[in-house]
């Protein structure tokens, strides 16, 4: 059964979730080629592909690193689902690049647990949320995540509150400077473009709003049971779990402000999102339970692709 079989951290694990993230890309690429799949298109699509194994990786060093959750493949598998269910995601170049920055300003903020290298990382973090900003300006709101850190593991003093903004502003500082000496400021300026919509009548088709309400329960679900159980443990773990829930509705926010929403925009939530439901899926005693929730997201990552 799938939730055994995931249940530990092996190679072979992350094998096959690459193997069934290659299997969404591929078909993915093959649907939406309309005038059919050429040797160029093939090429870039692959080398592109790359980038989303760099991703994979990159989230499984932060949640193994920092204790996020237990030696399971199931966080990558929810990720690759995730993705898998959203296949635009996996084609915004914007988006995808700048997702890979956050999660490198992720791995700093959840680390600050540690309490080693603190004003390192704090520098670190608003410099990679400030590179993914010029990417995808909404970004931006990633800065608060920084100060939710400071706050829950309470590294604060003024020094500490200064630094993120130094990190975050020095890419865009030298992206500055590059645009002024090329005289082409228009180009800077047009990085930081905060067009948004509030309207979701994109999500009325079956193929995202079947999927979108079908993770929404689970996330309640998953944040109503396992809260709880989580603030009365004494141990570092509570406070990270804190800065997830904010997390979330971080992402949430920069979700609802998107000013395209085709399923692209959702990669913003997929790491608290695969964060939160494993922990959800660990707190569970019961191999059924388990793979009916595994099963049913595989389902409808599966299904949209018909709708």
């Amino acid at each position: 059964m799938i939730a055994n079989f995931f249940s530990k951290t092996k190679p072979v694990n992350i094998f096959n979730v690459v193997v069934l993230l290659y299997v969404y890309y591929f078909i993915s690429t093959f649907l939406k080629s309309v005038d059919g799949l050429t040797t160029p298109l093939l090429i870039k699509r692959m080398g592109f592909f790359f980038w989303h194994i760099l991703l994979l990786l990159i989230f499984n060093f932060i949640t193994k690193k920092n204790n996020l959750t237990k030696d399971n493949s199931y966080g990558l598998l929810m990720v690759v689902l995730l993705l898998g269910t959203f296949s635009e995601a996996m084609f915004s170049n914007y988006i995808v690049f700048s997702n890979i920055l956050l999660l490198l300003s992720y791995r700093k903020i959840y680390s600050l647990r540690s309490g080693l290298n603190t004003k390192s990382k704090l520098f670190d973090a608003g410099f990679y949320i400030g590179a993914a900003t010029l990417l995808y300006s909404w970004s931006i709101l990633y800065l608060l995540l920084i100060y939710i850190g400071i706050f829950m593991y309470q590294k604060g003093g003024l020094k500490n509150m200064v630094r993120p903004i130094i990190g975050f502003a020095t890419p865009i500082f030298l992206f500055f400077t590059f645009y002024f000496y090329n005289n082409n400021l228009d180009g800077f300026y047009s990085r930081f473009n905060y067009e948004n919509s509030m309207s979701f009548e994109a999500y009325q088709p079956l193929k995202l709003l079947i999927p979108i309400l079908f993770l929404s329960f689970i996330l309640l679900w998953a944040i109503f049971t396992v809260t709880p159980k989580i603030v009365t443990i004494r141990n570092n773990f509570k406070l990270s779990w804190n800065v997830l829930i904010n997390h979330l509705l971080i992402s949430v926010v920069i979700i609802a402000l998107s000013p395209v929403k085709d399923g692209s925009e959702v990669f913003f939530l997929i790491f608290p999102s695969a964060v939160i439901i494993t922990n959800f899926l660990q707190k569970s005693k019961s191999s059924i339970f388990k793979n009916v929730i595994l099963y049913l997201f595989l389902i409808i990552s599966m299904s949209v692709y018909f709708l």
